[in-house]
């Protein structure tokens, strides 16, 4: 045990609540340097609750805090690390009884997962989250952290906490999945990163989706649906997989034009060769009717203004493929997504904020109805 010498005096005490302040937005503050004095100063403000996920947790610094926060203010403290050497010997060794004694509550990584996350939540209401472990090297090196004062964001971290750390927990956003199962065979066979085992159980049931070039009458436009041929794992499905190879030593027959494991471009497919394909189509296209306006006299064409119309088009597309939604999304915004059939392959932030941080193989099979082994 590690004797702490606590801090009894708080920078802010409970006669200095004010209830106004729990529905306050703030913009995000981004911290590069005396990190670990601005994480004490924000831990400060709790008045009810803390939760922290950190990879590493050995700053004595902020454990007395924590503990201090605890005796004076009865606030509700979790902490969860990932079960590594480093924390068994100088997290769990040196702090875990002063911890318990202080009925400060180390959580259990429910995952088989190296647990990287670095976020703290405090009252449900403000967030840390960045670079930086809750470790005195850390204050060595190069870290960066955000502190955002938002409880939708709170609430979003809170849900991960949950997922991390308690085994039946189903994020509310899934039953999205439960409810719109085309949606969620898009969603999971473009985005999931299956293992092979995972594959070969839900293999017929995959979404493959489609990317092809066509004519427009105006120039070559490309068409997409989200699916598997965007996977960075679709080499687990059988099916592409010996299609691919054909495609690659120009073996595909007269019987393999219709299939739908032919693919025109190489797997997978990437968001940025869709961005790319349509700006240079739309900028020849614009090129060949200013040329042809100007009588194939070339002295004639702005050639000034030409290029602010490619660059036009190519900050438009950009701005079309990032997300143009808020990252975080509420129930009812992710309805009416689903209902608007948004590209997912565009609004790929979807996937990545809205459902990814919540789904594992488990929940996989669940939603293609897949009896657990």
């Amino acid at each position: 045990m590690v004797n702490l010498t606590l801090n009894k005096s708080c920078k802010n005490t409970p006669n200095d609540f004010n209830p106004t302040k729990l529905n306050s937005v703030k913009e995000p503050q981004a911290y590069f340097t005396n990190i670990e004095q601005v994480i004490l100063d924000t831990l400060d403000e709790a008045f009810t609750s803390i939760k922290i996920s950190v990879a590493w947790f050995t700053n004595k610094k902020l454990i007395t805090k924590l503990i201090s926060l605890r005796k004076d203010r009865k606030i509700t403290i979790q902490i969860l690390v990932d079960d590594n050497d480093v924390n068994k010997k100088y997290f769990y060794n040196l702090f875990e009884s002063d911890l318990q004694e202080n009925e400060i509550e180390i959580k259990k990584l429910n995952l088989q997962k190296f647990n990287h996350n670095k976020f703290s939540i405090i009252d449900n209401k403000i967030v840390i989250t960045g670079s930086y472990n809750y470790t005195e090297k850390a204050n060595k090196n190069l870290e960066n952290i955000v502190v955002t004062e938002n409880p939708k964001t709170a609430d979003y971290y809170d849900r991960i906490f949950q997922f991390l750390t308690e085994a039946d927990y189903i994020d509310k956003n899934l039953q999205l999945l439960f409810d719109n199962y085309s949606f969620a065979n898009k969603l999971i066979s473009a985005f999931y990163p299956f293992s092979r085992k995972l594959m070969t159980s839900v293999e017929d049931k995959i979404h493959l989706g489609f990317c092809f070039t066509h004519f427009n009458g105006y120039y070559n436009e490309i068409s997409h649906d989200a699916g598997l041929i965007f996977n960075p794992t679709w080499k687990h499905h059988k099916g592409l997989r010996k299609f691919e190879k054909k495609r690659k030593n120009n073996n595909v027959s007269i019987h393999d034009i219709n299939s739908n494991y032919l693919q025109e471009f190489p797997l997978p497919i990437t968001k940025e060769l869709i961005t790319s394909y349509k700006i240079d189509e739309i900028n020849n296209f614009n090129f060949e009717t200013t040329y042809e306006i100007a009588k194939y006299k070339i002295n004639d064409i702005d050639f000034d203004d030409l290029a602010d119309s490619f660059k036009s088009n190519e900050i438009a597309l950009l701005r079309h493929y990032k997300s143009k939604f808020k990252n975080i999304f509420t129930i009812d915004e992710l309805n009416e997504l689903i209902k608007k059939d948004v590209d997912l392959i565009k609004e790929d932030y979807i996937w990545i904020i809205n459902f990814a941080p919540f789904l594992n193989e488990r929940m996989v099979n669940k939603i293609y109805g897949i009896p657990s082994i």
